[in-house]
């Protein structure tokens, strides 16, 4: 079957295009954000979170001075694209018009309307392959203003409650010299349960039960990391570009998480953006079927996993 596009009313957010093959499906918002807001192959659950109660926002005084009365961020969930470093209230853009799109064979292009108070305006498009779960997803930046912007692509993608996440540590011989970041935001306990930092893997579970937030970055020279859930392996895959300049301290991959979600982040480097000028951040996606298990807490365990469904 070659990719079928058609639109649809997803839940509580209008209008969705909906991109299909014989493996997997995804559906992205149309009426808001853009989000990639559901991922499955096909017959199972959606790994992607939604926030159908609207819970996770941002509204307040200097917001609405900075946007216009009664501007209201949501999450909405799923997958999306902000840009780095995180300011407040400039990477809250109320992303809640219609999204113009357009389909190409298997790619579906979106550009938001330009976030003109920030200076920059957004396209994404995603593909999906004919014959497996793949969807290569691509994420420009332009600015359009007439100051100068040091920026970089900073995508995020919000995963269902209930897994656990392998994050891949460097395994570069430097010698002397270090091979490995790692960045903590003040809010994390690093001796929190949830949280294993082994030499060769750092792992991550989601809990519904604790609402503490985590969050943590590293410099992921491996180039990808992974969420367990549903039985279903999610594998997010991207460039790490080794000495290039990222942002929080020179990471290139950040998570968080806390009750409700797990944030799966990639970065792209930060570059000076004149006024037409534009960056650019792919990543890959993948979905493997998977009731393998693993221990968390044991390396040789999570290598195991690791080598049978991701390095392969």
């Amino acid at each position: 079957m070659a990719v079928k596009f058609s639109e649809i009313e997803y839940n509580n957010f209008g209008r969705c295009i909906k991109v299909q093959n014989d493996i997997a499906s995804f559906i992205v918002t149309v009426d808001v954000g853009p989000r990639v807001i559901a991922y499955s192959l096909n017959g199972k659950e959606n790994v992607l979170y939604e926030d159908l109660e609207r819970h996770a926002f941002n509204q307040d005084d200097g917001f609405e001075e900075y946007y216009y009365e009664g501007a209201k961020w949501y999450i909405y969930g799923g997958h999306r694209l902000w840009y780095s470093p995180e300011a407040l209230p400039n990477s809250y853009y109320p992303d809640n018009d219609p999204v113009r799109y357009t389909i190409d064979e298997n790619t579906i292009k979106l550009t938001p309307k330009p976030q003109t108070e920030n200076g920059v305006a957004y396209t994404m498009s995603f593909t999906l392959d004919e014959n497996s779960s793949k969807v290569t997803a691509s994420h420009t930046i332009t600015n359009i203003s007439d100051k100068e912007l040091e920026i970089a692509p900073w995508c995020l993608t919000v995963m269902d409650k209930g897994g656990v996440e392998i994050i891949p540590q460097s395994r570069q011989e430097t010698g002397l010299l270090a091979n490995r970041l790692l960045v903590i935001w003040p809010y994390t306990d690093i001796t929190d349960e949830r949280l294993y930092i082994g030499n060769d893997y750092i792992t991550l579970k989601q809990d519904e039960n604790i609402s503490d937030a985590i969050k943590i970055g590293i410099n992921n020279d491996r180039g990808w990391v992974s969420y367990l859930n549903k039985s279903q392996l999610f594998i997010k895959r991207y460039t790490h570009f080794e000495g290039a300049k990222y942002p929080d301290f020179g990471v290139s991959y950040e998570t968080y998480t806390n009750d409700k979600i797990m944030e799966i982040e990639s970065l792209g480097y930060l570059k000076v953006l004149n006024k037409g000028d534009s960056i650019s951040h792919d990543e890959t996606w993948e979905l493997v079927p998977c009731d393998d298990d693993f221990d968390r807490k044991d390396m040789s365990s999570v290598d195991a996993f690791v080598k049978a469904h991701i390095e392969k």
